[in-house]
């Protein structure tokens, strides 16, 4: 998996922070609820402003059960009283290696990692990182994202097939927390029972998916040797202009089906360019269509 060395890692984290004074995760759209931050929501505290009550969500503290409605409702539901509340920011990050094949889609891959912890840290969520490879999942702790250590729990994932798409359902997920999914989606996968997996638990969602314009437009021409991005197995083709235009057809309908799914899902999707300046790059879709906002 060619990732960044560690000079350039410095350099990407850097600027990340810096474009998090400009631009932000839509972190303001939602109640929370968890310890105690600027942030006003409807989560279960010390609080004697009692507000209203909901349903019980796993995840939740079964302490604040209101056992005697549930004694005459059979439901559990909690009490919900007013507080100062911390967002949580989890941000699932896709570490197959289709995500490093190209040298600037890599930089812009991990250029949003960055970013996207930078952003949580600076609005002073409880930011944790998970790295996910097809069935593998793995939790990062702070200190190894700040030092790059993230990298090494990358490389030691365990190779998957190119197809397999991450598996979300089996992801634990912190109830009403914001996830952020950075991926380049390029798996055959339905993309509705995936992001469905992503807003569960009455969580929110974006998701950014880095993309080089050699994968979207190619000019493939002639005979071709082409890679498995996670095998590294090597295969033969010939291409020619009826292949190219069935393959650039394929690619625009699997992102449609994504881009259909995202609006009945109500889950922001962003393509995120890898060519252009990173400015630039979040205000083709990012911005536009919701996904991130400005600072």
């Amino acid at each position: 998996m060619p990732l960044p060395d560690t000079a350039e890692l410095n350099a990407l984290a850097a600027r990340a922070r810096a474009h998090a004074e400009l631009f932000a995760l839509p972190l303001r759209e939602q109640n929370w609820r968890g310890s105690a931050g600027e942030f006003a929501g409807s989560g279960v505290g010390s609080s004697l402003d009692f507000q209203d009550h909901r349903s019980y969500v796993p995840g939740d503290d079964p302490r604040h059960i209101n056992w005697q409605a549930y004694a005459r409702s059979g439901h559990y539901t909690l009490k919900l009283y007013r507080e100062e509340v911390r967002p949580v920011v989890e941000i699932l990050c896709d570490v197959s290696d289709s995500m490093f094949a190209d040298e600037g889609k890599a930089r812009r891959a991990v250029e949003l990692l960055y970013f996207a912890f930078a952003s949580g840290e600076r609005a002073g969520a409880a930011t944790s990182v998970i790295l996910l490879k097809g069935s593998r999942w793995k939790a990062v702790e702070r200190g190894a994202v700040l030092n790059h250590g993230w990298t090494d729990f990358a490389r030691d994932l365990p190779s998957t097939e190119a197809s397999a798409p991450p598996n979300l359902a089996e992801v634990p997920l912190r109830a009403r927390s914001l996830r952020v999914l950075l991926s380049d989606l390029l798996f055959p996968a339905s993309p509705e029972p995936l992001l469905r997996a992503l807003g569960r638990g009455l969580g929110r969602a974006i998701v950014l998916a880095p993309y080089a314009t050699d994968e979207a437009s190619p000019d493939w021409s002639g005979n071709c040797e082409f890679v498995d991005t996670e095998s590294g197995a090597l295969h033969q083709r010939r291409v020619d202009a009826g292949l190219l235009r069935r393959y650039a057809e394929a690619y625009r309908d699997h992102f449609a089906r994504w881009k259909a799914s995202s609006l009945r899902t109500r889950i922001p999707l962003a393509k995120v360019p890898a060519a252009p300046p990173f400015e630039a790059a979040l205000k083709q879709e990012a911005i536009p269509g919701g996904a991130l906002l400005f600072a």
